[in-house]
């Protein structure tokens, strides 16, 4: 059974499955614990800074959508330039 997404909840699973989405977490401190990022903690952050309690929701959260919107261009910005924290 294939469960029906929305776009932008694609772009989100799509974004946790990039490797380079926990590194950039980790280089900039989003979760201060200390400990490596990866998807599920990734996820946690994500619906965190977004305000929404599941990535379902960015379809039907404006204000979630457009958090999650800065938070791509960050992370592309991020990514374009190949910064890596020391």
């Amino acid at each position: 059974m294939t469960e029906a997404r929305s776009p932008r909840e694609r772009q989100a699973l799509a974004l946790l499955d990039n490797t380079r989405f926990a590194e950039w977490l980790d280089a900039t401190a989003a979760h201060g614990s200390g400990w490596p990022h990866n998807a599920t903690t990734g996820r946690a952050w994500l619906c965190e800074q977004c305000g929404i309690e599941s990535l379902g929701r960015l379809a039907v959260c404006p204000a979630g959508a457009k958090a999650f919107d800065e938070i791509e261009r960050r992370f592309a910005l991020w990514a374009s330039n190949q910064e890596l924290g020391l």
